[in-house]
């Protein structure tokens, strides 16, 4: 889908009261970077389009998003918040921060257990069910459909950040989600050159993320909305590249001696397998998670020294394959003893596979191993 095109917004900038009327949220305009710019304007409108919503709001990263939306929902007027176990260690931190420093309450809870989500929300009255739609790094699935009618039959909303899944994959608002947010840095982007996130919701939601980035300045500048937007004109393209390729890294993975597992939604041996085929339609993401036999830090250190091809990096949703080691880097905050319970051990890597050549990309994966 073709981004819309900025449409100008003309009135007398030098007329007091027409920039009063902006301020003040009466009529559209551009008066101020933090208060909106036709590009970031742009991305938004074409953000809200793709994941089904009333408004999206853009911010200058991921992490940005999450912190905006989460607090605002919740955290600052008490509200208690039940998350997915197994999120991205550095929002999971962020959280447990908050829970230390101001008292939040956030709980957290194994989200592929209905039950227990269920018991989770009906303890105490909860605002927000918070998960993801694709977990990081363990790619864990949720069934939205059926978290949405048990947020909603308690009085909370669900968000789902679809960061892993991509529009191209997954829509959860069409599953009932009320809020999707996403780390633009990855998949919409797509070129690894631009940090970016963004919440979409309805036009209360959007209205409430919008006084968040005027006030903590968080607001995405406009050239970072406009890499944002050359990226989207060809997301489909890609994550249909990487999805196929991933595919045949997973299989391939999977028969290697000196790998101990593979975790990928899309083979039959994945927990949610069937889920993943009824939500996202036949693609399963660009993203495969292993775990070497010899589940030490030194190896893994070898194996990722190994690489020529991938790149040993932090980030993903790139058109070059990436490897992540998340004991030291994405979920280095979470303590060893809870990274060992949810199942991230020394050995467990997590591969972004870009578009190039998939035979390129196993060969490169063989080397890497043979050094293990």
């Amino acid at each position: 889908m073709a981004p819309p095109l900025v449409q100008s917004v003309a009135f007398d900038y030098r007329s007091a009261a027409r920039q009063d009327e902006v301020f003040g949220n009466e009529r559209a305009g551009y008066v101020y970077g933090r208060y909106g710019t036709p590009t970031t304007a742009a991305l938004e409108t074409a953000l809200a389009e793709l994941d089904g919503t009333e408004a999206a709001v853009c911010f200058a990263s991921g992490m940005a998003a999450i912190a905006a939306f989460v607090d605002a929902c919740a955290v600052a007027s008490g509200g208690r918040v039940v998350a997915q176990e197994d999120i991205y260690g550095q929002v999971r931190a962020l959280f447990e921060r908050w829970t230390r420093e101001h008292g939040a309450k956030i709980d957290f809870v194994d989200a592929t257990d209905l039950g227990a989500v269920e018991r989770a929300l009906a303890e105490q009255p909860a605002t927000l069910l918070y998960v993801e739609a694709i977990a990081n790094p363990l790619l864990r699935l949720v069934d939205v459909a059926a978290l949405a009618r048990l947020a909603h039959a308690r009085g909370a909303i669900l968000a789902v950040d679809a960061t892993f899944a991509s529009p191209v994959l997954f829509r959860p608002a069409a599953l009932g989600a009320g809020v999707v947010i996403h780390s633009l840095t990855k998949y919409v982007n797509g070129h690894g050159d631009v940090m970016g996130g963004s919440v979409a919701g309805s036009a209360d939601v959007a209205k409430a993320m919008r006084d968040r980035t005027i006030l903590d300045g968080a607001y995405m500048p406009p050239h970072e909305a406009w890499l944002c937007i050359r990226g989207m004109r060809t997301l489909d393209l890609r994550v249909r590249r990487q999805s196929e390729s991933a595919m045949g890294i997973a299989q391939h993975l999977a028969s290697r001696p000196k790998v101990a597992r593979v975790r990928y939604p899309g083979l039959a041996s994945h927990p949610q397998h069937e889920l993943a085929t009824r939500q996202f339609g036949g693609l399963y993401g660009g993203v495969v998670t292993f775990d070497l036999r010899d589940a030490t830090k030194a190896a893994a250190f070898r194996f990722l020294d190994s690489l020529e091809i991938a790149a040993s990096a932090t980030t993903l949703g790139d058109l070059f394959s990436e490897v992540l080691y998340p004991s030291i880097s994405s979920h280095r905050r979470v303590a060893p003893d809870e990274r060992a319970r949810l199942g991230i051990t020394d050995g467990t890597l997590r591969m972004s596979v870009g578009i190039e050549d998939v035979d390129d990309l196993i060969a490169d994966l063989d080397g890497a191993l043979a050094k293990v």
